[in-house]
């Protein structure tokens, strides 16, 4: 019980992991000293590790979510089964997050088209933007209203 909310929140901070990585690419070289090329090369490995486990996390919490759905009638399942990604604003913290993505989407399109900003500046809200994708899949899931009825069972 206990475990697949400890997985779920793991998976989170390791999206968030695999999407502020690419931060590290402000300081990271493949052609400068040793530490911008350790930063170049650390900018990959967490994107890539951050995002694998991730997806291995909830890939646990999801096994666990069926077995217990095959044990006993739940009340977290609605009706109509969409993925997280095909859903929007289906609680408070999700409907944050949706709004939070698509201002985030815009505002790196209007950066990435105006000559005189930064590209740091859209790199940051490419992050950021990828950070509201993940989080959007993950709060509008079937997975997250697992965890919320075993976060209310716990607290029984």
């Amino acid at each position: 019980m206990k475990k697949d909310i400890l997985l779920f929140r793991i998976s989170c901070v390791l999206f968030a992991i695999s999407s502020f990585s690419i931060l590290l690419s402000f300081i990271g070289d493949y052609k400068g000293n040793g530490i911008s090329v350790l930063f170049a090369v650390l900018t990959g490995v967490l994107f890539w590790t951050g995002l694998v486990f991730g997806i291995v996390s909830i890939l646990l919490v999801n096994k666990h979510r069926k077995k217990s759905e095959k044990k006993k009638s739940v009340d977290y399942i609605s009706r109509i089964r969409r993925t997280g990604a095909a859903s929007f604003f289906s609680n408070k913290l999700a409907a944050k997050v949706d709004i939070a993505m698509v201002a985030l989407f815009i505002l790196m399109l209007v950066t990435m088209f105006i000559p005189a900003v930064s590209q740091n500046i859209t790199l940051v809200f490419v992050a950021f933007f990828m950070f509201s994708v993940y989080m959007h899949c993950m709060l509008n899931g079937v997975n997250y209203k697992y965890i919320n009825s075993k976060n209310e069972v716990c607290k029984k």
